[in-house]
C-alpha cells in the first residue's frame, strides 16, 4: 500500500473554501445583512475563470471584486460561483471557480483571509530543495588549504 503525506495546506484551504462558499449561498438566498460587504481577490489567469476579454486586460494576474449593494444574479455552485456586476456603467457576468481565490475579507466584522495555492507551495519547496543542494554542495567543496602543512 502507498503511503501519502498529508498536504495540511490544501486540506486547510479546502475547508475555508467551504466557510466562503456557505457566505456566498447565504448572501443569494439574502440571509445576510445588508451592513456585510464582501472583498474577494481571484487570479484572473486561472483557466476556469470566465471574465470579459476587457477585464482580463486590465485585471491580467489579479482581480478584486466587491460584493455589497450593486451585483446581481450571484448562483452559488459547487466549484464556482457566477455573479454580474457593473464596471463602468457595463454590467458584466463573471464565473469564478473556489480554487482561484486568494483573498476573502469582511470588513463589517473585520474578518480576512488569504489563502495559498498550490503552485505557491510547490514553488516554495523547490526553491527550499534548490538552496539545500546547493548548501550540500558547497559543503562538499575541498580547498588546496586542507592538504598543506601548517
Amino acid at each position: 500500500m502507498k503511503k501519502i503525506f498529508i498536504d495540511y495546506g490544501d486540506r486547510i484551504n479546502t475547508a475555508i473554501l467551504g466557510v466562503v462558499k456557505d457566505i456566498l449561498k447565504d448572501l443569494s438566498d439574502s440571509k445576510i445583512s445588508s451592513n456585510h460587504c464582501f472583498y474577494i481577490s481571484f487570479k484572473t489567469k486561472d483557466k476556469n475563470v470566465k471574465i470579459s476579454d476587457n477585464l482580463k486586460k486590465e485585471y491580467p494576474n489579479e482581480m478584486t471584486i466587491v460584493l455589497q449593494n450593486q451585483f446581481w444574479n450571484l448562483v452559488v455552485k459547487k466549484n464556482s460561483f457566477s455573479v454580474t456586476l457593473s464596471f463602468n456603467k457595463k454590467k458584466e457576468s463573471l464565473e469564478i471557480p473556489y480554487k482561484s481565490v486568494t483573498k476573502f475579507y469582511d470588513p463589517f466584522v473585520k474578518f480576512s483571509i488569504q489563502l495559498d495555492s498550490k503552485e505557491e507551495r510547490k514553488k516554495l519547496t523547490k526553491t527550499i530543495e534548490k538552496n539545500k543542494q546547493v548548501k550540500d554542495k558547497a559543503e562538499k567543496i575541498i580547498t588546496l588549504d586542507d592538504f598543506r602543512k601548517k
